[in-house]
């Protein structure tokens, strides 16, 4: 008590928030039970304190929270709104414009802002007109919910303007200064290599926190769960004071004089990187820590905790329902009690020679200890890091990394000297060379960091996939990707992906959707070369273990098509071209069926004429995938006389055609029909005439305009589809 006392403050302000946020019962409990022991232990000038300091959080959250709600409520389904509002952070790539979270100038609440055009400054003030409407939810299983995402941020709605925003003003000088010295030390740490390269994606991420785009790179540090190092944060802000501490020792400069240069090194690497939430925690508990060296007091790594969490809940309560604070948190309080435990598992590094004395050791003998000490001390850090983080990890990300507590240990002896080559190009940027000479060596470096994190990923048992939010052992997943287009089948242990939507489709939607479900395809087909069927495979190939395709044709107009093929010829997965009437086996009861193959030799005709009908043949049910195929696809299947009996349809729409006519319905059999929809272009739409002469025939109709994703799964002899919107379900019987 009498060397911890901000960390009960902070469990008490922490059960108020969770109380003012509507988790009553955790909540309660937690103030009940900190208080009870508090009064126990005749602290009662701290639980006064501490009770004041509770309220306080919890009044604020409390009331920021409710206001939100309150707004979000009067929004409804959303309203035309126009409205000047400051942008808050730089914004990202979103579709084809722009997004960030802005703060609307009239006091009404932050939003998130889309728009096309050139995206704003970083603390510009703009003017828009657009629709304002409480943030959409998932219209797939596994996709990213973005609604507790955004009220964690503050921001109660999203406000997407169709036209460009106007500028009213741009930001203050001293902010458009300080983004210029960030911006001049970012091409500092980079200058003389390949902004596109690997090595330079990699020392950005290192350095600066920035996330690299290549998911064939992120990949081996997901799997030795160290991805925490593309992440400025206390592991960043601790090598930086260390490497200050060993520069000023170096000097000369006295142990006590040194520590309020190393604070301002701390926060002002905080401050280069963007004051990123876990960069400027960690400079304030370096802050405390080194705080009580100058007062000459026992520093308490479990107090710079308290006074660290006690910030963020009375600065904004919602940062500790995110998953980044969570972690953050709770590893540096499972290293703070699990150290001397954890401790004696390493104790056999330490241990010194049973028969020699130390006096009689010698300069080799001794750093060999040293060296073994410090490896003992390394490994304990980490394990315990593990032990606490293994938890939020699975919960969060459905991943366990044992492997993290070896890789976490060595890549760290990369990513030190990757740091201080970095801050001294930077610093050294004016003087012609030097930066250019380090930058070659930190290259080296991230190349190191590379090879050592693929290795720790192809280590056996190294890292293990919790599947989450699976329909089933089996089943079918038709996504709702709008004018894209993709579903997954997985059976047996064997994954298929048939069409792959659009990269950015992928990219947001379809990838996040496997990594939470655990699944990795191993197979892809394609229906027709459309960028927005096929575009997804291009980073498919770097991102899970593809090792056969189907495909429609070989040469198409299409870039996205081409660059498909040409990604799979690079990394020799074999593409097979589809035959009519061919079996492609799965498993032992399911396969593949090519109904149609197109012309190969027209690769001039519209993408959408180009399409090859698939047959899914599952457990002795028949699932039709007609892709974009139009009237003239149709009525060549008709005029051939081959098998098209299905029991559901998977269809898109032919951008210039009608689909699923009568004749064609009636040849199939079919009792359910997955029809995708876009609201543009309006081609892409469902007609509502169709869609009701469809259920007078007795045919089901799952319009994904509605109904979001749809799933299929099997429990014979049923078969269910259910809609993730609109909850809807079909059930058909053999």
């Amino acid at each position: 008590m009498e060397r911890r006392p901000l960390l009960w403050l902070a469990l008490l302000a922490l059960g108020a928030v969770l109380t003012a946020d509507g988790a009553w019962l955790p909540g309660l409990l937690l103030v009940v039970a900190t208080a009870a022991f508090l009064a126990m232990s005749g602290k009662r000038r701290l639980l006064v304190g501490g009770g004041l300091l509770a309220v306080l959080a919890g009044c604020l959250h409390g009331v920021d929270a409710g206001r939100r709600r309150a707004m979000r409520a009067d929004l409804g389904d959303g309203r035309r709104a126009t409205a000047e509002l400051r942008i808050l952070e730089e914004p990202t790539a979103a579709g084809r414009g722009w997004a960030a979270v802005a703060e609307r100038m009239d006091g009404a609440g932050r939003v998130r802002l889309r728009a096309g055009g050139l995206a704003p400054e970083h603390g510009a003030v703009v003017s828009a007109m657009g629709w304002l409407a409480p943030p959409e939810g998932p219209r797939n299983p596994g996709q990213f919910d973005r609604r507790p995402w955004l009220d964690r941020r503050g921001v109660f709605a999203e406000m997407v303007s169709r036209g460009k925003v106007e500028g009213v003003r741009g930001p203050p000088a001293w902010r458009r200064w300080a983004e210029g010295l960030r911006h001049g030390f970012r091409g500092a740490v980079t200058r003389g290599l390949d902004p596109l390269s690997r090595e330079a994606a990699v020392i950005r991420a290192v350095v600066l926190g920035d996330r690299p785009g290549d998911e064939m790179l992120i990949e081996p540090f997901r799997f030795t769960g160290t991805l925490h190092v593309f992440a400025v944060s206390g592991l960043h802000v601790g090598m930086v004071g260390l490497l200050g501490w060993t520069v000023m020792r170096l000097l000369g400069v006295p142990r006590r004089a040194a520590l309020i240069p190393l604070v301002l090194l701390m926060f002002g690497y905080a401050w280069l990187t963007g004051l990123k939430p876990p960069a400027v925690r960690a400079a304030w508990m370096a802050a405390v820590v080194l705080g009580a060296f100058w007062f000459r007091r026992r520093p308490e790594v479990a107090n710079a905790l308290g006074l660290a969490a006690l910030l963020v809940l009375l600065v904004d309560g919602d940062l500790v329902f995110t998953a980044g604070v969570q972690l953050s948190f709770g590893v540096v309080a499972a290293i703070g009690l699990g150290h001397r435990p954890v401790s004696r598992w390493w104790a056999w590094m330490r241990r010194e020679e049973s028969y020699l004395p130390r006096a009689l050791y010698g300069p080799w003998r001794e750093r060999w200890l040293r060296g073994r000490r410090g490896a003992s001390d390394a490994f304990t850090v980490s394990t315990s890091a593990w032990l606490g983080s293994a938890p939020l990890t699975v919960w969060h990300f459905g991943i366990v990394t044992p492997i993290s507590v070896v890789a976490s240990v060595v890549l760290s002896l990369l990513v030190l000297p990757m740091l201080g080559l970095a801050l001294v190009a930077g610093t050294m940027a004016p003087v012609s060379g030097v930066s250019e000479t380090l930058n070659r060596v930190n290259a080296a470096l991230a190349r190191g960091l590379i090879g050592l994190a693929e290795w720790g990923a192809a280590v056996p048992a190294g890292h293990f996939e919790v599947p989450r939010d699976r329909p089933g052992t089996e089943f079918l997943i038709v996504f709702d990707l709008e004018d894209d287009g993709a579903a997954c089948w997985h059976g047996a242990g064997e994954t298929l992906l048939i069409d792959g939507g659009s990269r950015r489709s992928f990219e947001y939607v379809l990838m996040p959707a496997l990594r939470r479900m655990a699944l990795r395809p191993d197979a892809v087909a394609a229906t027709h070369p459309d960028g927005g069927h096929v575009g997804g495979f291009i980073d498919m190939l770097d991102a899970f273990p593809v090792k056969r395709g189907l495909v429609p044709v070989q040469r198409a107009l299409g870039a996205n098509y081409r660059d498909w093929i040409a990604a799979a010829g690079s990394r020799d997965v074999p593409l097979i071209l589809g035959e009519t009437g061919r079996r492609y086996d799965l498993t032992d009861d399911s396969w593949l069926e090519v109904v149609h193959a197109p012309d190969p030799w027209h690769w001039h005709d519209l993408a959408d004429n180009r399409v090859m009908v698939l047959k899914l043949h599952w457990s002795g049910w028949r699932v039709l995938f007609t892709g974009d195929a139009g009237w003239a696809t149709e009525r060549r299947l008709l005029e051939s006389g081959a098998d098209l009996g299905a029991d559901v349809i998977v269809a898109g729409r032919h951008g210039h055609d009608l689909s699923l006519g009568s004749a064609f319905l009636d040849a199939t059999g079919a009792s359910v029909v997955v029809a995708t929809h876009a609201g543009f272009p309006p081609e892409e739409r469902i007609p509502e005439s169709w869609r009701k002469a469809c259920e007078a025939r007795g045919v089901e109709v799952f319009h994904q305009g509605e109904s979001g994703a749809v799933t299929i799964t099997l429990d014979d002899p049923v078969m269910r589809l259910e809609g993730f919107v609109d909850g809807r379900v079909v059930e058909l019987e053999r």
